[in-house]
């Protein structure tokens, strides 16, 4: 029997349910590299660093808008509050969990939700940038690869006027194209959209394509299977009026620059092949943005 996970390849091992995966050893050495080179590519300007739990509060994605936008992701905590008698009636039937209560909450559905409320009701005198990485959750797992439910994110957010974030977003947008080019990756840059619930799901991807909101970038993870492995967005001022924070004046404006750790790897084994080690070398001195170990 061939052994799925031979010493030193960098691979993803299935469990019994669907995007959620086990990972390698050197796996996890290959993305501890690309947060290196992910640093590297915002060395030259001051980012605020932040780490952010996996789980969020559940007031606050209500109030940033996600629950009514992407309520079929939305990950939420629920536990027992009832007495041991009551669950003395509970725990052998199969539906031992039909009397949880949701609680306070969430599950992260991406890393910069929380840094948005850290800015609630100043007035920006200049941008500010934070950098943030976490473990994030969708409820959109598969079993294709890179479709997973669990995964990890590092993001680079601004917040200041409209002109400083349509501008960043371009540059960001040029960097990331222009690392992953050196990656040796063939990345398409398209215009895309959120995939938004209900009844007016088209006529919001409709608007934030008009307006190229946001752009992602997609490469190759397996064979005939493109899939986004980073992005670059503008919100508007969409978390500043939430938040009350302004800038000139008006409320804020936000971008983003967001890295899905896991895909990027995949993709890069696609390419490549799973040992690392012997990838050329110019691929990992960009990997790591010469950060070497």
């Amino acid at each position: 029997m061939t052994d799925p996970h031979p010493s030193g390849a960098a691979t993803l091992l299935p469990t019994d349910v669907p995007g959620v995966v086990l990972y390698s050893g050197a796996f996890e050495t290959l993305i501890a590299d690309l947060r290196l080179g992910i640093e590297a590519l915002g060395a030259d300007e001051p980012f605020e660093r932040i780490a952010v739990p996996p789980v969020i509060s559940r007031a606050l994605v209500e109030r940033a808008g996600y629950v009514k936008a992407f309520p079929h992701l939305l990950g939420t905590v629920h536990s027992f509050t009832g007495t041991a008698a009551e669950w003395g009636e509970l725990s052998g039937r199969p539906d031992w969990h039909a009397t949880q209560q949701i609680g306070d909450l969430v599950l992260l559905p991406a890393a910069c939700y929380p840094l948005y409320a850290t800015l609630e009701g100043r007035e920006l005198t200049e941008p500010v940038r934070f950098a943030t990485s976490a473990h994030c959750f969708r409820q959109e797992g598969s079993h294709e690869p890179g479709r997973l439910r669990s995964f990890r994110m590092a993001e680079y957010v601004t917040a200041g006027s409209q002109q400083h974030c349509e501008d960043w977003r371009t540059r960001w947008l040029d960097r990331v194209a222009d690392w992953l080019s050196a990656l040796d990756l063939k990345a398409a840059v398209e215009v895309a959209d959120d995939p938004f619930f209900g009844r007016a799901r088209r006529i919001f991807q409709a608007a934030q394509r008009a307006q190229e909101l946001k752009y992602e970038l997609r490469v190759e993870l397996a064979d005939g299977l493109v899939q986004a492995i980073a992005s670059a967005n503008c919100h508007k001022d969409t978390f500043g009026t939430v938040f009350g924070f302004t800038a000139d004046g008006e409320p804020g404006h936000t971008a983003c620059a967001a890295f899905g750790l896991e895909r990027i790897a995949l993709a890069l084994i696609h390419a490549h092949g799973p040992y690392p080690a012997r990838w050329p070398e110019s691929v990992r001195l960009a990997l790591t943005g010469g950060r070497g170990r």
